[in-house]
């Protein structure tokens, strides 16, 4: 992709297939990309050979003087309107500064301010559709542009020495810092005549975007783009960039003149465009978009692009309307989550495309079902406390149940001094929550699928722990065994692989619920507004007042229970979560794409982790299995 301005003067496009780009090739379309070329081109280069009224190059410069005039001429060549006179107008001053040999920056913006206008004008198309899935950008640059600017864009390639003039220096700072990804856009598409650089009119405008967005990222450090991350999960930059034409036609140079930020926004934007297109879409917009997206790969043969981009669809759209949508029609929401796993289900099979593409239609159409309902009124606040309420009750049930049962068999067995662990266990689980949630809304966005495997593993290994530990109640259920093992423990502590279990059961049991609980209240915060918000909170805390009694209730009562009945309730109860936390581990490393999901007629029940996959529900099933057969060795034992 080498560019140099010796050869600007050839790039007129007099010979260039202009089909490539979609436009007429006799109309005011071509002259109107001639001429936003020529600007880029002085833009870029007049800074490099005129410095404090100085010329440094005298036929660099003359070459600047000549295109500034041919701009003027373009530009006066025009179809008439209101702004064609105001347009000429710029391109007089633009070649009256350049003559003037005035200052770089002075001539950058004049160029640049001419850009936008036509572009305002004119409605040249400065923007791809959609937001380029840059997944495999690096393996496209690398077969199409590496051999001469090197895999690192620094212009040393393979081909780089055989070359003249030489490959551009993507890593160049200071040249990059005038470049737009229009521009560089622009540059592949058309090429230039007169070196090694040809037209890439055999990539699709979808290829060349990619390689546009890949190329910008090279003049950028990865602790610059972490920085702009930062600030655009922080709410930075919303209104400078406010769609993909605002990002591709924005220079480093033009960012930074913003301040703050936006220059570092800019290079996180350009790596990462598809947080663009998510800030500005619906989360049910964005999952239609990348549905669309996802059946293109399929047709194209690219069935692991498809999978993966149907799991975007769900995790980094829909699944963010499920709490509104559960407010206004649960039956729509669970019909269209079941679609969108038949659309991947398919897609995981290497069904025919006629199968796949019928279950996309019935996604899509269930997903407009859900766009009409959440664009109705907003919930009210009402709906809001209840959601709230329910959210904080459901969510801390399942933890309270599981720290009442360790609580409690500690005091039963005076083993009070063990309680501190427990209780460390929980509080870390509530903190790190705490950190969870500032980290998630403020620093940075925590993906879909790392969500869904979180909650996943953590849910499974808290099933693994819960049924060890019920198993190990179920074995104490019986006088002659109990004063065995008090007396094998009367004169010692309990050991300190002991206690960590203990403080590692109370944190995986809390934590899981409080990762869940972050994520739901984050979702249901930002549909929410004014009194709905402070309906929110008023839910929540009623909900931690109703929990904290009930955790008391549930303690004071099964410390009265008689010894035998304590620990039998209690095995019960911790094999009991054991399956509901393996049930929603198996349904989140599903949601995230990790695990098949083979569906089946069988009801839903979210709260007992029970979902309508052969998958979850065989593991359920196996998993009562071994309960109820270990349970009936145990108490057979017992009585031999």
């Amino acid at each position: 992709m080498p560019v140099h301005p010796r050869w600007i003067a050839l790039l007129l496009f007099l010979a260039l297939p202009f089909s490539a780009l979609g436009v007429d090739a006799e109309g005011p379309e071509r002259k109107l990309q001639t001429i936003h070329h020529l600007l880029e081109y002085v833009a870029v280069e007049y800074p490099q050979f005129v410095q404090a009224g100085k010329v440094l190059d005298q036929s660099e410069y003359a070459e600047q003087v000549e295109f500034a005039g041919q701009i003027r001429e373009m530009i006066e060549a025009l179809p008439e309107g209101s702004k064609r006179a105001a347009q000429t107008s710029q391109a007089e001053e633009l070649l009256a500064l350049i003559r003037a040999k005035a200052d770089g920056a002075r001539v950058v913006a004049a160029a640049h301010a001419l850009q936008s206008d036509l572009i305002a004008a004119f409605g040249i198309p400065v923007a791809p559709k959609q937001a380029p899935d840059l997944s495999h950008a690096a393996a496209l640059y690398a077969a199409r542009c590496a051999a001469c600017h090197g895999l690192k864009g620094d212009g040393a390639g393979p081909q780089a020495s055989t070359l003249n003039p030489a490959p551009t220096n993507f890593q160049d700072a200071k040249r990059q810092s005038a470049r737009s990804v229009f521009a560089l856009f622009n540059a592949i598409t058309l090429g230039v005549q007169g070196t090694p650089m040809a037209p890439f009119a055999d990539l699709s405008a979808e290829e060349r975007w990619k390689l546009a967005f890949y190329v910008s990222q090279f003049a950028a450090s990865d602790a610059q783009r972490a920085r702009g991350g930062q600030a655009w999960q922080r709410g930075e930059g919303r209104k400078l960039f406010s769609g993909l034409p605002a990002l591709v036609t924005m220079t480093p140079v033009e960012a930074q003149r913003q301040g703050g930020d936006a220059d570092a926004i800019l290079a996180f934007l350009r790596h990462e465009p598809a947080r663009l297109e998510a800030s500005t879409r619906s989360p049910i917009a964005f999952s239609v978009a990348a549905l669309g997206r996802s059946l293109a790969a399929y047709r194209a043969g690219n069935a692991d692009q498809a999978y993966s981009l149907a799991v975007t669809a769900y995790l980094e759209g829909f699944e963010l309307t499920e709490a509104s949508l559960d407010n206004r029609d649960r039956a729509l929401r669970t019909r269209t989550e079941a679609a969108m796993m038949g659309y991947r289900n398919a897609i995981k099979a290497g069904r025919p495309l006629a199968e796949v593409e019928s279950d996309y239609q019935a996604a899509l159409a269930l997903l407009d079902q859900a766009e009409q309902q959440l664009s109705g009124p907003a919930a009210s606040p009402t709906a809001n406390f209840l959601s709230s309420l329910i959210i904080i009750l459901r969510e801390g049930l399942e933890a309270i149940l599981v720290l009442a049962a360790m609580a409690a068999f500690l005091v039963r067995t005076n083993r009070r001094e063990s309680l501190p662990w427990l209780h460390a266990g929980w509080v870390a689980a509530l903190l790190l929550g705490a950190l969870t949630w500032v980290v998630s809304s403020k620093l940075i966005v925590i993906s879909g699928a790392h969500r869904e495997v979180t909650e996943g593993v953590t849910a499974l290994i808290a099933a693994g722990l819960l049924l060890y530990v019920g198993f190990w109640l179920h074995s104490k259920a019986n006088a002659a065994r109990w004063s065995e093992f008090i007396r094998a423990r009367m004169n010692s502590a309990l050991s300190r692989g002991a206690l960590f279990s203990i403080a590692l059961v109370s944190f995986l049991a809390v934590y899981r619920e409080v990762f869940e609980t972050v994520l739901f209240y984050q979702a249901l915060w930002v549909q929410s507004e004014g009194s709905g918000q402070t309906a929110v909170l008023a839910g929540f805390g009623l909900g931690m007042g109703a929990l904290v009694i009930l955790a008391w209730l549930i303690a004071r009562f099964s410390v009265r229970l008689p010894l035998g009945l304590f620990f039998a309730a209690s095995s019960v109860l911790l094999a009991v979560m054991a399956v509901v936390f393996a049930g929603q581990g198996i349904a989140a490393l599903q949601e995230a794409g990790k695990l098949a999901a083979s569906r089946v007629d069988f009801p839903s029940i979210p709260l007992l982790g029970i979902y309508p996959n052969l998958q979850g529900l065989a593991l359920q099933l196996a998993l009562v299995t071994i309960i109820v057969v270990g349970f009936a060795y145990l108490r057979g034992s017992r009585r031999a």
